[in-house]
């Protein structure tokens, strides 16, 4: 499966559509309006032609990556903050048809 931003810039290689993609209500995601695909970084491939941008708040655990042309949040890397390697991918750049096939589940991070 292959996603891209809006104007390109990032491409992003899955292995597979994944089981589900999360929605999270905490102070960045719900700003973000994302829904995240979770994944080893072995299982994604992220290629740009110009370098992506993030943004990396708080406990530092987190960096959220945006294209540097269009914007679009594209997916979030775990740093060595953190105690788990994640590469989750902001599933809001598939199609719409793709998305709406795959189930939703709500993130309560808001309380945490």
């Amino acid at each position: 499966m292959e996603l891209t931003c809006h104007c390109g810039n990032v491409n992003i290689k899955l292995e597979s559509v994944p089981d589900e993609v999360g929605e999270c209500n905490c102070s960045i995601c719900r700003r973000y309006a994302a829904s995240w695909a979770y994944f080893s970084p072995k299982q994604v491939e992220v290629t740009c032609n110009e370098k992506t941008d993030f943004y990396c708040w708080g406990d530092k655990e987190v960096e959220f990556h945006r294209c540097s042309i269009c914007g679009c949040l594209t997916h979030y890397v775990t740093t060595e903050q953190c105690d788990s390697n994640i590469l989750a991918v902001n599933m809001k750049m598939a199609e719409n048809e793709v998305l709406a096939a795959i189930p939703v589940r709500k993130i309560d991070g808001a309380s945490y």
